[in-house]
């Protein structure tokens, strides 16, 4: 009996941890400022005419090439 619980305890816990993964890696995805750029063509050949090798990764969060739509 102590097995079962101590197996569902352990399956719980990696769930939360999965789910708090998740939301954390969701968080840094949104910080990509990409589909908002007017450099960015939503082609999948060249989705960025300015950085085509950093669009939509991480390394785009801070992009000092990054302009509005509105500029």
């Amino acid at each position: 009996m102590m097995v079962a619980w101590g197996l569902i305890l352990i399956l719980v816990s990696s769930l939360v941890e999965m789910i708090l993964n998740i939301i954390k890696e969701a968080k840094k995805m949104h910080k990509i400022p990409c589909n908002c750029c007017q450099y960015f063509t939503n082609d999948y050949r060249l989705k960025c005419t300015v950085n085509p090798f950093q669009v939509s990764t991480e390394a785009a969060i801070n992009c000092r090439d990054y302009q509005t739509e509105e500029n």
